[in-house]
């Protein structure tokens, strides 16, 4: 009896539709922190570039993995042993506003 209900219960989720969560959009733009300490740029053809006051710049291709509030977003830049990636956690707060692993950064278009 259990074996039957449990049968028919994993073959009714299997059949029933199930929600699709919708994904958070590439951060596309220039991005700023508050004191222009450091600086994102993202363009819509996946070429990126970051630098932070008193760091190297950074320049590649972005990819974005998206979640729900956010995604991940990695740029790949070259290095003399190849290309290395930097991973950065992005959560959306309104249009104007995401963060950057923590860090808040503004839209500055």
């Amino acid at each position: 009896m259990r074996l039957a209900l449990t049968a028919s219960i994993l073959a009714a989720a299997l059949i029933m539709p199930t929600p699709v969560l919708a994904q958070a959009a590439a951060p596309i733009g220039y991005w700023t922190t508050a004191d222009d300490g450091e600086r994102l740029l993202i363009g819509a053809d996946t070429s990126c570039s970051f630098v932070a006051v008193g760091g190297a710049l950074s320049v590649g291709n972005c990819a974005w993995q998206s979640s729900s509030r956010g995604g991940i977003l990695t740029l790949y830049y070259s290095t003399a042993m190849g290309l290395a990636p930097i991973y950065w956690s992005v959560v959306w707060i309104n249009q104007g506003t995401i963060t950057v692993n923590g860090d808040m950064f503004y839209r500055r278009q």
